[in-house]
């Protein structure tokens, strides 16, 4: 946890900002330019910073990115007591104490690595090569909050991220044998559970997002009959929004969870295996009764190999409320 050094301001963010009355007999009350500047506070909010620096306004980080063509500010919610193994919004964006000795996106790579060791089930293992096979959809939604919108120029494009529905295979494609370009039909699925962190920023406002998460299988059947016994990266692809468009018919659908709190969550894909011959797996998400501002952030954390059934079939019935498929 960062200790924070509290602080309220009336004042610049980078300077000092010296309100002035307006001329006496002066008719036009439009408020001066420099005023909207985003590294200016025109009221009065509670203000704080990181040890790492960073400016944390009313409950928001204000960070400053560059995205390649300029620098953007980010107004991202700020949360003190995080829980252990979930991503936040910030992480993209700002700079550990870590990561100011090394580059970032080493720093970025050291970051989720630790995440997913430490989201390792009892009576499973991690490994950061074979746990990079796994993955799940990246969403994130982060709105500009109203108190800060009077800080962007005119010509500021707000960076505003909104959710939506995305839905992507469980496990990323992969040649079979070295030197070859095709993967056959009779093999994909390479790792036992799949761990998935959702940041909901329930404190942030009333009405919390409805989230659910389903997982269908993809029989091994529809690929031998789609492209023969192997098939490349972009087959592999593509053939995925294929599926989308067809509403997922013809895969089966093996569970699926209402998600209503911050938390990380687990698919144990070796009790899935065992109900059908599947190549791979599509993970969805699907929202709704979001309004418009909404905070969330949900992607993979982890992916992990059984080595101990009677020790991890204990961890799952403790941990039976994270299981999607319980």
């Amino acid at each position: 946890m960062n200790r924070i050094c509290k602080k309220t301001v009336l004042a610049a963010l980078s300077g000092i900002m010296i309100l002035s009355l307006p001329a006496c007999g002066k008719k036009d009350n439009t408020v001066d330019e420099t005023l909207i500047d985003p590294d200016y506070i025109v009221q009065e909010y509670e203000t704080t910073t990181t040890d790492e620096g960073y400016t944390i306004i009313n409950g928001f980080y204000r960070i400053k990115s560059n995205n390649g063509d300029k620098d953007t500010i980010l107004y991202i919610p700020y949360i003190e007591n995080k829980q252990q193994g979930v991503s936040y919004l910030e992480e993209l964006h700002i700079k550990s104490s870590t990561e100011r000795r090394i580059d970032l996106e080493a720093g970025q790579k050291l970051a989720r690595m630790v995440l997913e060791a430490g989201n390792t089930p009892d009576g499973a293992l991690y490994n950061k090569q074979t746990s990079s096979d796994y993955g799940a959809p990246y969403v994130e939604a982060s709105i500009v909050p109203d108190f800060a919108l009077p800080y962007y120029n005119s010509n500021d494009t707000i960076p505003n991220w909104y959710l939506s529905d995305s839905a992507g295979y469980a496990f990323t494609y992969r040649v079979e044998k070295t030197g070859d370009v095709k993967s056959t039909s009779d093999t994909m699925v390479s790792l036992d559970i799949g761990a998935i962190s959702v940041a909901m920023y329930e404190d942030f406002y009333d009405d919390i997002p409805k989230m659910n998460i389903s997982v269908y299988g993809v029989p091994k059947t529809l690929f031998k009959k789609k492209f023969g016994k192997t098939f490349g990266s972009k087959e592999f692809l593509k053939y995925k929004d294929t599926l989308k468009k067809n509403d997922y018919k013809d895969c089966d659908l093996l569970c699926s969870k209402d998600i209503t709190a911050t938390g990380v969550y687990y698919v144990d894909y070796a009790e899935l295996n065992k109900k059908g011959d599947y190549i791979n797996y599509i993970m969805e998400y699907k929202f709704s009764d979001a309004g418009e501002k909404v905070y969330l952030k949900a992607c993979a954390a982890g992916g992990y190999k059984i080595n101990n059934e009677k020790v991890y079939s204990e961890w799952k019935k403790a941990h039976a409320e994270q299981m999607i498929n319980n």
